[in-house]
């Protein structure tokens, strides 16, 4: 798990895993382990990274519409509130005539 994790060989633990950012290297350049016919993640490591990479950004647009519905439903509540404030004083919207 450490190897897999710092990126290093399997069997010696000095070579690199990785010629490139995702591209195993065919063989270990300091022990000669042959990773090129043992490769085979397959879809597993994306089906991985889906789901973390979802646990983390999917909150957000949630947090958005709930933050959007609160938002709607306080604003009728306080137009609710100002407009039986005004209707218990009698207030009025003021008509200037011109003269």
């Amino acid at each position: 798990m450490e190897a897999g994790l710092s990126g290093r060989c399997l069997e010696c633990g000095e070579g690199r895993l990785f010629s490139r950012w995702l591209t195993f290297e065919p063989r270990c350049l300091a022990c000669g382990a042959d990773f090129a016919s043992f490769e085979d993640a397959g879809d597993g490591p994306a089906v991985f990274v889906i789901f973390i990479v979802g646990i983390l950004i999917v909150p957000i647009p949630v947090l958005l519409s709930l933050a959007l519905g609160w938002s709607i439903w306080l604003l009728r509540v306080l137009r609710g509130v100002i407009f039986a404030q005004g209707w218990a004083k009698h207030a009025r919207e003021q008509q200037f005539k011109n003269t």
